[in-house]
């Protein structure tokens, strides 16, 4: 994004993000909460139950309630509540059977992602705009609900939207709550800027405030990836005893 621009994101189409449509950020740490002591209940009323495989553990969960999310690796399984805030339950094997062994539930609070989300605009900021964001966010709310560009094909601005906003070489993200603004740290990846800054003009990521205005002309110079982060260590909830099946654990 070039200086004093900015983007709109908002929901995609499809039934798995009604719930996140006009969620407020007090009702999304709601149910982060909710899922996150659910987790920790199922996990400790589990007690000794072993399992013959994942299949029957990814049953006994779905029986608690919880929706499961198919994934290929054998060690941990992912439930998800209707916000698509997810948590992560750890799964050990012994004998031939497997039991729930602990959980990760750090990542509960970040249903707010770009993946769930369209960039459906870009412009400049006026050469006069306040460095200041909330100005910014209030005059750019007004804008696209009473008098939004002609090539604007996004609906009013409201509650689940995300404003970014770039001002003195600063990118900064911002979720519309029911009252104001709440920044969103980590909204955008870093390499996110490089392919905001590729030139599509045939598509939303042009940054110039025109959408679909003609084929590439240059490319600009890439920013360098991010580099890999390592695999964070599991954390969360942990059975602190052992299985009386398996006393090597």
């Amino acid at each position: 994004m070039p200086d004093n621009s900015f983007a709109i994101y908002q929901l995609k189409d499809g039934s798995e993000f009604h719930m996140l449509r006009f969620a407020s950020m007090e009702e999304l740490a709601r149910e982060a909460l909710r899922l996150r002591r659910d987790v920790h209940q199922v996990l400790d009323a589990s007690g000794d139950v072993v399992f013959q495989d994942k299949a029957s553990a990814e049953k006994y969960l779905r029986d608690q309630g919880f929706t499961v999310i198919p994934n290929a690796d054998p060690e941990f399984i992912t439930v998800r509540n209707a916000q698509l805030q997810e948590a992560t339950i750890y799964l050990t094997y012994a004998g031939g059977v497997c039991w729930l062994e602990g959980c990760d539930t750090r990542g509960v609070d970040q249903s707010v992602k770009r993946e769930h989300y369209d960039l459906v605009y870009t412009g400049f900021l006026p050469e006069t705009a306040a460095a200041a964001p909330l100005p910014l966010l209030e005059s750019l709310y007004a804008r696209f609900n009473l008098e939004p560009p002609e090539d604007f094909r996004g609906h009013s601005l409201s509650v689940s939207d995300v404003i970014v906003l770039r001002t003195w070489e600063t990118v900064r993200s911002y979720y519309t709550d029911s009252f104001g603004f709440r920044e969103l740290p980590g909204f955008l990846p870093e390499n996110a800027l490089r392919n905001a800054e590729m030139a599509m003009e045939d598509d939303y990521d042009m940054i110039d405030g025109i959408i679909n205005n003609g084929p590439k002309q240059e490319k600009h110079q890439e920013l360098p990836a991010a580099p890999e982060r390592k695999e964070a260590p599991r954390e969360g909830h942990q059975k602190a005893h052992r299985h009386p099946d398996d006393p090597a654990r």
